[in-house]
C-alpha cells in the first residue's frame, strides 16, 4: 500500500492493466485511512478484477463490504499455528466443474482450497478479525460470506517437534469459530486471514496462491472471450497467437531475453578495476617454519597501540578446531554437511589498521547528531587531510566508491617469494612470482591451481560498523523503491530539528563521540585461518595495468613493489612471533580471598528504570492488541562511569583492548570484534573526530554475501529462451537469533559441586526446553518471515529459502535459537550489490521486530528518542570483490572517553571512561514483563561482569594494589 491518495476513478480502475490484485499484510486497521492508502478505493473500483486480500487485505475486504472488523476474541495471535477447516462446497469435483463449464450463465468461482486437505495448518499474525453475524437472516443479507474457519480454542501439543510454534491454551477460553477466509457473493474477491506466504504455512500456502493465480488466468480468458478463441485454435489447428493475430484481439507474450538484451558491460566489463589485490600465504605446514602465532599475539604486537584498528575475531575458533570438548553440546548434533555451526562461522579472523598508503577513515554523523556535526568526513591516513561532505550519507559514499569508481576487483594475485630477501628498494623481479586468480571463475594463463584457491572471501576493503540510526537512510531507500518517493532524512531538517533556535533532536540523547557509522579502508590487513593455522597477508595497491595484460609476465609493476615489501616485512615479524610464542597466562587474581581491600561496585544505571521498562512492555502489548505490530524489540542502555589510574607508558586509547581480551576469554563468540576509532596525532580538524572503542562478543550474523559456486556451463546460452546468467553470482545469508536461555554451570544452591554428568543433563534439558518454547519459536518465526521478505527485495525470485529453522546453538554462557535464511542475489554488481542488500535488510529484523517500519516508529517513541549507537547495528567487512560479512552488534560494550571534571592532579593521573551496554528483548503477545526484564539483564550479564573484572585488574596492575569487586549493580 502507499500513503498517496487518488481522486481519479480511472486511475484506480486496474482491469485494463492487471490480471489480478493481491492486497498484502501490514500494520494498522482498515478503518484508519492513513493505514490503508488507496487500498479501500482499489477494492471499490475493481469489482471485476480478481482480488486476494491477505491478513490486513482480508480485513479491508470485510470492512468495505459492510462487516465489522473487531478485536479477536482469542486475543492477538502472532507467529502461532492453527488448524483451518474450509467449506467443502467451495471445492468442486471434476464432474461439478464440467457441469459448470457447460452452463455459461453460472458465475466463475475460485477454488482457493483445491488440493489442500482439511485441517491444514497455517501461521497467523493478527489482532483483528472480520466478524460475521450468527443469525441466518443477517448472514444471507451480507455481501460476503465466510468459507474457512479455525477454532480460537484449538489446542495442539506444544512439545511437538513441528518446525513452527503452535497455538496453545494460552489464548482466552472461547470456542468461537474465527473466519480464516471469505469471498464476495458476486465479485471475484477473496480474503484469507492467515499468511500463506509464511515459511510455517508451507506447501498449503503455495497451493492456495497457485489456485488463485490459475483462477485469475481462467477468469481473464472468460472475460475476454478467450474460451471461444481456444476453441477456434483447436478447430483450425493453429496456435492461439495466430488466431488472435488474424483477428481483432491482442495478446501479450512473455518476453524472451536474448544476448542483445543483456547489459554486457555489467557481465564482462572492460574498464580495469581501480585497485589490485596481492595476497601471500604463510603456510603453517612449511617444514622450515616454526609454529605460527595465534591472532591475539599478533594483534597485540602489531595493532593494539594504534588509535585506529580492527580485529574481526572469531574467538570461538581458537579452540574449536583443536578440541572435541564441544561435540556433545546441545544443538551441535546433526548439522549434516555443515558440521558444527559455531565452527563453520568461526574459521577466519581478520585484523588491520589504517597505516597503509591508501587507507582512509570514513566517519558519518547522521540526523541524530547536532546540525553542526552532521555529514560525512573522510580522513586520508597518509596525509591527514580531512574532506567533509555535508550532502552525502554513508551508503551513497560506499556505492559511489565500490561501483561508480570501480573499486571492485576482477582478479587477485597470489605472490610467492624465492629465497632471495625482498627489502624495500632491493625488490628484484627474480625474488617473487605472481599468479593471477580470477575472482569469478574465469580461466587465465597464469591462474592459481584449483587446490590453491583461497578458502575465504575477504580481499581487503571497508571494515567498520553501521549504527542502528542508519535505519533512516535505508528506510528512505525502500520508500523510493516501493512508494515512488523518497526522503533525505539524514541531512534535511524537519520542523522538529530546530529547537530553541539551535538544538536538534539529538540534544542529550546522542553521544557526540560516536558516529552513526564509521569504516576504515583497509589496504593492508591480515587473515588467520583457524582450521589450517595459516596466515594470509593481504595488500591493496593501485592498479596501473590494463585489463588486457592481466597476468602477463607473472611480475608486478612498480606500483606494487611497496606492497610486496610490506608483505615481506610483516611475514618476518609473524614468523619471529612464532619462534617466541607467548602463552596466555593471567598474572592477576580477582579472587576475593586474596583481596586486601574492596573495590567500589561498578554501578550501571539503566537509561530507563525497571518500572519504566515494564510500562514500555505494557505499551508494546497495547500496540500488538491494536494490530500495529506483531513483535517489538524493546531495548535499554546500561551505563557506567569508570575512573582508572593512567598507565605510566601506554596511551589512553590502549586501555579498552585490555577489556576486550577479558571479554573474548569469558564469552567467546563466532562474530566477536574489537575496533578502536580515535583521532591520530597531528593537525586537528575544526570538528573533533570520533573517540570510541567497540568490544563485541556477538554470536549473531546479520548478513553475509559470498560468491556462489558456479558450474562451467552457467554462463553458456544454448537457446534464446534461456536467460544469460550474470557472471558474478552471490549467495546472501542471514542468521537471526531469537530465543535465549542461560546455560547450566553446575553451581548448586548449597554450594556442593555437581557431577559433570548431572551438569550436562540439566544443561541439555534447558536447551530442549528452549527448542520447544512456544513464545521463543513464535518470535523466531516472525523474524524469519520478515527476513525472507527483506531478502526477496534483492534476491532472485524463488531463490530465498530456509535451510535451518529454529536450530539451537550453544555458546559459553547461553543457548540460542538460530535460523538460517539464504537467497541468490539477483543481478550483477552494477545492478545488485552489497549496498542494495544493506538497504533492503538493515537494521536486522531481530533487533526491530515486525513489521519493521511501523515497529521502528513505535520503538522510537518507547525508547524516548535515545540513540542506540553501534548497538543493534552491524559490524564487519565489505570486501573489494563484492562480498560482505556483518554481525549484529550485541553482547557488546561501547567505551567512550568521559568529560568528567578532574582536579589538575587527577587530570594527570586518572582517566575516566563511559561504558555503555545495549540490551533488550522481543516483546510479543505472550511476553511477561518480569521475564522480559530478567532476560534483558541476562543478555548483559557477561559483559557487565567482564567490565567489573577489567576495572579490578587494571586498577591492581596500575597501582600495584589489588582491589576487588562485588556483583555488578543495575539501578
Amino acid at each position: 500500500t502507499t500513503s498517496k491518495t487518488a481522486d481519479d476513478d480511472d486511475m484506480l480502475s486496474l482491469s485494463d492493466h492487471f490480471d489480478c490484485i493481491i492486497l498484502s499484510p501490514g500494520p494498522g486497521q482498515p478503518s484508519h485511512p492513513t493505514d490503508m492508502g488507496i487500498v479501500l478505493e482499489t477494492i471499490r473500483h475493481n469489482a471485476q478484477v480478481p482480488i486476494l486480500g491477505v491478513c490486513l487485505g482480508h480485513q479491508a475486504l470485510g470492512y468495505v463490504y459492510g462487516n465489522e472488523v473487531k478485536l479477536s476474541p482469542c486475543g492477538p495471535v502472532h507467529g502461532l499455528m492453527s488448524e483451518v477447516v474450509y467449506d467443502d462446497e467451495v471445492v468442486e469435483t471434476n464432474e461439478e466443474q464440467w457441469r459448470r463449464e457447460e452452463r455459461e450463465e453460472e458465475r466463475l468461482t475460485c477454488e482457493l482450497f483445491r488440493d489442500i486437505p482439511q485441517n491444514f495448518e497455517v501461521v497467523r499474525y493478527h489482532s483483528l478479525v472480520v466478524d460475521f453475524p450468527n443469525d441466518d437472516e443477517n448472514k444471507s443479507a451480507g455481501m460476503i460470506e465466510p468459507i474457512a474457519w479455525c477454532n480460537s480454542l484449538k489446542e495442539t501439543d506444544s512439545s511437538s517437534s513441528s518446525s513452527v510454534a503452535r497455538q496453545t491454551t494460552l489464548q482466552h477460553e472461547s470456542n468461537t469459530n474465527i473466519c480464516m477466509a471469505l469471498r464476495h457473493k458476486e465479485y471475484p474477491h477473496y480474503g484469507v486471514q492467515f499468511h500463506p506466504e509464511s515459511v510455517g504455512t508451507g506447501e498449503a500456502g503455495y497451493t492456495l496462491l497457485r489456485n488463485f493465480c490459475d483462477f485469475s488466468h481462467e477468469y481473464k480468458d472468460v472475460k475476454e472471450g478467450r474460451v471461444e478463441l481456444k476453441a477456434a485454435s483447436i478447430a483450425t489447428g493453429t496456435s492461439l497467437e495466430e488466431v488472435v493475430t488474424n483477428g481483432d484481439g491482442v495478446i501479450a507474450n512473455e518476453s524472451k531475453l536474448t544476448n542483445d538484451d543483456v547489459p554486457t558491460e555489467n557481465i564482462n566489463p572492460t574498464t580495469p578495476s581501480k585497485y589490485r589485490v596481492v595476497i601471500h600465504k604463510l603456510d603453517s605446514k612449511d617444514e622450515h617454519a616454526s609454529p605460527l602465532p595465534l591472532p591475539k599475539q599478533v594483534f597485540e604486537a602489531l595493532y593494539s597501540t594504534r588509535p585506529n584498528s580492527f580485529w574481526l575475531d572469531s574467538s570461538t575458533g581458537e579452540s574449536k578446531f583443536n578440541t572435541d570438548d564441544n561435540d556433545d553440546m546441545p544443538g551441535n548434533v546433526g548439522d549434516d554437511d555443515e558440521g558444527c555451526p559455531i565452527a563453520s562461522n568461526s574459521r577466519f579472523s581478520i585484523m588491520g589498521s589504517n597505516d597503509g598508503p591508501l587507507s582512509r577513515k570514513i566517519e558519518y554523523f547522521g540526523r541524530e547528531h547536532d546540525l553542526e556535526r552532521r555529514g560525512l568526513r573522510v580522513t586520508t591516513a597518509s596525509s591527514g587531510e580531512v574532506e567533509s561532505m555535508i550532502d552525502t550519507d554513508i551508503l551513497s559514499y560506499l556505492r559511489q566508491k565500490l561501483v561508480a569508481e570501480r573499486e571492485i576487483v576482477e582478479r587477485s594475485d597470489m605472490v610467492t617469494f624465492d629465497d632471495v630477501s625482498l627489502n624495500g628498494k632491493d625488490a628484484a623481479n627474480t625474488g617473487y612470482t605472481l599468479r593471477t586468480m580470477d575472482e569469478f571463475g574465469e580461466s587465465l594463463p597464469t591462474a592459481v591451481a584449483a587446490g590453491d584457491q583461497l578458502p575465504f572471501d575477504y580481499r581487503g576493503g571497508y571494515v567498520g560498523y553501521l549504527g542502528y540510526e542508519v535505519r533512516h537512510e535505508t528506510q528512505c531507500r525502500i520508500f523510493e523503491q516501493e512508494g515512488g518517493f523518497g526522503c533525505d532524512a539524514a541531512n534535511v531538517p524537519d520542523d522538529s530539528t530546530l529547537l530553541n533556535g539551535h538544538e536538534g533532536p539529538s540534544s542529550g540523547k546522542t553521544n557526540s563521540n560516536v558516529p552513526t557509522a564509521a569504516f576504515l579502508f583497509a589496504d593492508r590487513s591480515l587473515l588467520y585461518d583457524h582450521e589450517s593455522d595459516n596466515w594470509y597477508i593481504i595488500g591493496v595497491t593501485e592498479n596501473n595495468r590494463g585489463s588486457a595484460d592481466v597476468g602477463a609476465g607473472c611480475q608486478a609493476d612498480g606500483s606494487v613493489e611497496d606492497t610486496l615489501s610490506w608483505i615481506q616485512s610483516i611475514k618476518s615479524r609473524i614468523v619471529s612471533m612464532g619462534e617466541n610464542k607467548i602463552t596466555d597466562k593471567s598474572t592477576i587474581s580477582t579472587d576475593k580471598a586474596n583481596c586486601e581491600a574492596d573495590y567500589d561496585d561498578v554501578v550501571f544505571f539503566a537509561n530507563r528504570s525497571k518500572a519504566q521498562y515494564q510500562m514500555d512492555i505494557s505499551r508494546s502489548h497495547e500496540e500488538i492488541r491494536n494490530g500495529e505490530s506483531y513483535e517489538l524489540c524493546v531495548t535499554n542502555q546500561l551505563e557506567a562511569e569508570i575512573t582508572l589510574p593512567k598507565h605510566s607508558t601506554k596511551a589512553r586509547h590502549e586501555s579498552p583492548f585490555e577489556l576486550y581480551k577479558l571479554l573474548r576469554k569469558e564469552n567467546p563468540a563466532p562474530f566477536s570484534a574489537f575496533m578502536n576509532l580515535y583521532e591520530e596525532d597531528g593537525p586537528k580538524s575544526e570538528i573533533s573526530s570520533s573517540a570510541l572503542s567497540i568490544c563485541c562478543s556477538s554470536p549473531e550474523r546479520f548478513i553475509s554475501v559470498k560468491k556462489a559456486q558456479m558450474s562451467p556451463h552457467d554462463n553458456q546460452v544454448t537457446s534464446l529462451d534461456k536467460p544469460l546468467l550474470p557472471k558474478r553470482q552471490f549467495v546472501v545469508e542471514s542468521k537471526p537469533i531469537k530465543g535465549t536461555a542461560a546455560r547450566y554451570t553446575g553451581a548448586g544452591s548449597n554450594g556442593v559441586e555437581e557431577s559433570p554428568e548431572l551438569v550436562k543433563r540439566v544443561d541439555s534439558q534447558i536447551a530442549a526446553n528452549l527448542r520447544e518454547s512456544v513464545k521463543d519459536r513464535a518470535e523466531n518465526l516472525m523474524i524469519v518471515d520478515l527476513l525472507r521478505n527483506d531478502l526477496g527485495r534483492v534476491c532472485r525470485v524463488g531463490s530465498v529459502h530456509v535451510p535451518k529453522l529454529m536450530h539451537i546453538e550453544s555458546y559459553a554462557t547461553v543457548h540460542q535459537m538460530v535460523s538460517t535464511i539464504r537467497g541468490t542475489l539477483d543481478g550483477d554488481i552494477a545492478t545488485k550489490n552489497v549496498i542494495d542488500v544493506i538497504e533492503a535488510c538493515f537494521p536486522g529484523g531481530s533487533m526491530t521486530g515486525a513489521p519493521k517500519q511501523r515497529t521502528m516508529e513505535i520503538l522510537e517513541e518507547i525508547e524516548e528518542g535515545v540513540s542506540r549507537g553501534p548497538y543493534s547495528g552491524c559490524l564487519g567487512y565489505i570486501s573489494l570483490n563484492g562480498c560482505m560479512d556483518m554481525n549484529i552488534v550485541i553482547r557488546s560494550a561501547i567505551l567512550t572517553q568521559s568529560k568528567k571534571d578532574h582536579s589538575d592532579e587527577e587530570e594527570t593521573t586518572m582517566e575516566t571512561w563511559k561504558a555503555s551496554i545495549g540490551c533488550g528483548g522481543a516483546i510479543t503477545a505472550l511476553s511477561n514483563s518480569d521475564d522480559e526484564y530478567e532476560e534483558m539483564l541476562l543478555k548483559s550479564r557477561v559483559v557487565r561482569r567482564t567490565i567489573s573484572d577489567w576495572v579490578a585488574q587494571t586498577a591492581a596492575e596500575r597501582t600495584q594494589h589489588l582491589q576487588c569487586t562485588d556483583d555488578v549493580v543495575v539501578r
